[in-house]
This record gives structure tokens, C-alpha cells and sequence, in this order.
């Protein structure tokens, strides 16, 4: 299994990109009025706007199977898989 993403939803998204640029002198070159992604070698980390409570969802590929497998960890993160040749 590969992880591919990282959401993460927020209703604090400028204060988060501001946070990301300033303090930890990160360059964003993907963002829009609505997200904004951070590339970290073959896995993207996203920051969507949204309106509720904060959430956090992995997004993961598997070559065997087919499908999209929904689950839950124990803290309530949302795992997305992905499977397919």
C-alpha cells in the first residue's frame, strides 16, 4: 500500500497558509480561494476550506483488488484506499 494525500479540512485556511509561508518558510505554488497543497516527494498534502469541524483523510493506493475501501482509525481519521492494478 502506497499513501498518495493527505487532507486535511479546515475552516481556518488563510491562518493555516499564512502559518505555512511565514513561519515555516514554506514555498505554496497550488492554492486557490479554497485550498491550497504542500508537495512532499510522491505525497500531497492538501488544505481544503470547509465550514465544519476540522477532519483529517489519507488517501492510500493498493495494486490488488478493486475498489475504494472506506475506513476509520481510532482517532476518527478518515483512510481512503484506493485499489487497482
Amino acid at each position: 500500500m502506497q499513501l498518495k494525500a493527505i487532507v486535511f479540512r479546515t475552516n481556518r485556511l488563510r491562518e493555516t497558509r499564512v502559518f505555512f509561508e511565514t513561519v515555516l518558510g514554506l514555498k505554496i505554488k497550488e492554492y486557490s480561494p479554497t485550498h491550497f497543497v504542500i508537495h512532499a516527494g510522491d505525497i500531497r498534502i492538501l488544505f481544503v476550506e470547509t465550514n465544519s469541524d476540522s477532519e483529517v483523510e489519507w488517501y492510500c493506493s493498493k495494486k490488488t483488488g478493486a475498489g475504494i475501501t472506506l475506513l476509520k482509525d481510532p482517532n476518527q481519521i478518515k483512510v481512503i484506499i484506493v485499489e487497482g492494478k
